[in-house]
């Protein structure tokens, strides 16, 4: 697991947290929890991420003496712009997570790759922060057979057949094709 620290961001915009009570006194009883939390989209090196809708999470955690595994399945949706036509679309994707949360402090839980947490709550808040940072889809395709733009004139091909020729030849890679003619030579 790979902890990011945010600096005054608040990606979920609420509290998610879980009441922990019944497991701590009955250690290995597992508990379950359905959320639906909405997310307020927000700015991570130099990226807008804008959800589109709220985020599932389904939990199941489970205390074993000396701290929670939280396992589980994290699903939300994102707006993309296609990297072949440049449209905008909705991405969904999910993350399945196991992570750990230990009655220690801030620090201590840096260094030792874990969550803390403090009598019968754990806040999954900075949890779910961090695995949509690090698993959100950076690029995408608004469909499978997205023909993108066209080379001359940046006609969107899904939306419009331009008049430019077919065989529009790409400058980068005329010094390949005269190397593998050389080559063919030889």
């Amino acid at each position: 697991m790979c902890k990011v620290i945010l600096q005054n961001q608040d990606i979920v915009g609420y509290s998610v947290e879980l009441n922990v009570a019944r497991e701590l006194k009955l250690a290995g009883a597992v508990g379950t929890k359905h959320i639906e939390q909405p997310l307020e989209a927000f700015e991570y090196a130099g990226r807008v991420l804008n959800f589109t809708r709220p985020a599932v999470v389904d939990v199941e955690y489970s205390f074993d003496g000396g701290g929670f595994t939280v396992n589980g399945m994290l699903t939300c949706a994102v707006l993309q712009n296609c990297t072949k036509c440049n449209d905008e679309f909705e991405q969904p994707f999910s993350i399945r997570f196991s992570e750990r949360f230990l009655h220690v402090s801030e620090e201590e839980a840096s260094e030792l790759e874990c969550y803390p947490f403090v009598g019968e709550t754990l806040e999954l808040d900075r949890m779910l922060e961090d695995l949509i940072i690090l698993e959100a889809p950076h690029y995408g395709l608004c469909k499978p057979d997205c023909r993108g733009l066209c080379r001359s004139c940046g006609a969107n091909l899904n939306n419009t057949q331009c008049s430019c020729s077919s065989a529009v030849e790409n400058e980068s890679f005329t010094s390949l094709k005269e190397l593998a003619q050389l080559l063919k030579q030889d």
